[in-house]
């Protein structure tokens, strides 16, 4: 029995395979969430939120996605990239209230003095790019991807990713310290790190990822240069997306606000 989806080299098979893994961490996930908010005592619970990051975060790493990323199609791999840094991440972020966050690093702790600083546009920058370069590396997916910890360690760095990359947008009132130029400026700087990996993976002449140039086809219509190269052209193409259309929201809503207060 696999507790996590990992490449094993067996043919694709449609058959439904249990992950015990992925679904005792989602309960603990569940039940980490309600107590957390019971103990600080919110008054309201970001239900839908939690609720986008909880079934995402399920369809992300359960059969079959997961079990296709992990050792078959590294354009599905992409797809959970995208999935944990882009919808997870922000979604986990939300899904604690402001009051939350303030109860869990209030002003003058260590903890306030660390979120402060990871909502600066350059810290949360480095640690992203850090994560999704290292972990795009062919050695280390070759490497991680065989076995069940390595690809639960790739699964888990990807969405530290995203909790880096979206903090210095998302955080409570007391830890963001952007304006609204610095996060339209911070949103597109975000897109600059993935396009090193995107286009290795896109151009290569060849697959740079042994471990999907060699698995089992799932299709014998779709080669593993197809599948590399659909990888690549995500990450970059639909990857930039959610980042744009964060950034044209953030500049709308400061003008709103700016307009409001003019008007006041």
């Amino acid at each position: 029995m696999q507790w996590w989806c990992s490449a094993t080299g067996l043919p694709w098979t449609w058959t439904w395979q249990w992950y015990p893994g992925v679904h005792l961490l989602l309960i603990l996930f569940g039940i980490g969430w309600w107590r957390l908010g019971r103990a600080q005592r919110w008054p309201r619970r970001p239900w839908r939120w939690f609720a986008v990051a909880w079934v995402t975060l399920l369809l992300t790493l359960d059969w079959p996605i997961g079990k296709l990323g992990a050792g078959y199609l590294a354009s599905v791999h992409t797809g959970q990239f995208l999935l944990l840094t882009l919808a997870v991440a922000p979604a986990l972020i939300r899904g604690i209230p402001p009051e939350g966050w303030r109860a869990f690093a209030p002003a003058g702790s260590r903890r306030h003095r660390l979120l402060r600083t990871l909502a600066r546009p350059l810290p949360g920058l480095v640690c992203y790019n850090v994560l999704v370069l290292g972990s795009h590396f062919p050695g280390v997916v070759d490497a991680a991807m065989i076995t069940q910890l390595g690809s639960f360690a790739i699964d888990l760095a990807w969405l530290f990713a995203g909790l880096f990359l979206w903090w210095p947008i998302l955080a409570a009132p007391g830890f963001v310290s952007l304006g609204v130029i610095g996060m339209v400026f911070y949103l597109f700087g975000a897109t600059v790190g993935p396009t090193i990996p995107a286009m290795l993976i896109a151009f290569s002449d060849w697959p740079i990822y042994r471990l999907y140039e060699l698995a089992p086809r799932v299709s014998v219509h779709f080669t593993a240069n197809d599948d590399l190269k659909l990888a690549g052209l995500s990450m970059k193409l639909i990857g930039d997306v959610p980042l744009w259309i964060a950034a044209m929201v953030v500049f709308f809503r400061g003008v709103t606000a700016q307009g409001e207060m003019v008007d006041a």
